[in-house]
């Protein structure tokens, strides 16, 4: 059976920081790879930009995510689910209360679009493990936590946030999820050492959105680990092991 590779991505620019490396292995694997990306009505920047206003920080975010697939030939599928983004919603981007009813529509609406869009038998979606709050990354994490069970799930972290806490704090992290789901999780790190990519210069491709004080933290994370970490069921995680070539 081919396995279908589906990556979660809260915004234009999370699948980038979080998992560059894997997405150069999927690339150089021949494993189609879709990058679903949620919040892409946005008018939200890191760094100053002229006429922020919604168009046109919309476009300026999906022509960035263009430029990364240009690094990788254009291998890359996206989907784009044009649902708002949180600075245009409710006002706040951290999660420090429950879900307000229009956030636990939203979740809803994610998990809907995810069993449309999932071939579920046949792949495996990536998604961010919420480190650090951010109130997207929250919906699109339990929109997925909805679906557990029904599809196989890894989990990825969220950077630059997992780059901020020890690793103490993602341990905890992870074990309220297995707690969550009824299961046990080990973690698997894919090295950094038998790809090509340069993350950096990816990572880069977001230009609206890094800084070098950003890009630093991601790149230290990578270093820190020699890679990237991905969580999850070791049966799900080997599946995925066996398919990538390096």
């Amino acid at each position: 059976m081919s396995l279908k590779l589906f990556i979660l991505s809260p915004h234009f620019d999370d699948a980038a920081y979080g998992l560059t490396l894997h997405i150069s292995g999927f690339i150089k694997s021949k494993l189609p790879l879709t990058i679903i990306n949620c919040f892409t009505v946005t008018k939200w920047t890191a760094i100053p930009v002229n006429n922020k206003n919604i168009t046109t920080i919309s476009l300026l975010r999906a022509k960035e995510d263009a430029a990364y697939n240009t690094l990788f030939n254009l291998a890359i599928r996206f989907i784009n689910l044009n649902m708002l983004d949180a600075p245009l919603r409710n006002g706040y981007i951290f999660q420090f209360k429950p879900f307000e009813p229009n956030e636990s529509e939203l979740v809803e609406e994610l998990e809907n679009k995810l069993r449309d869009t999932i071939e579920m038998d046949e792949s495996i979606l990536l998604c961010p493990l919420g480190i650090g709050n951010h109130i997207d990354h929250a919906i699109c994490r339990e929109a997925v936590i909805k679906l557990y069970g029904k599809m196989k799930v890894l989990f990825y972290e969220d950077l630059p946030y997992a780059a901020r806490i020890t690793y103490d704090d993602i341990k905890n992290h992870i074990k309220e999820l297995e707690l969550r789901l009824n299961v046990k999780f080990r973690n698997n790190i894919y090295g950094w050492q038998n790809c090509t990519i340069d993350k950096e210069l990816a990572i880069r491709q977001y230009k609206s959105q890094m800084n070098d004080d950003i890009c630093r933290e991601i790149i230290g994370h990578m270093h820190q680990l020699s890679g990237e970490r991905l969580w999850g069921e070791a049966e799900i995680l080997n599946q995925l092991k066996e398919k990538m070539l390096c």
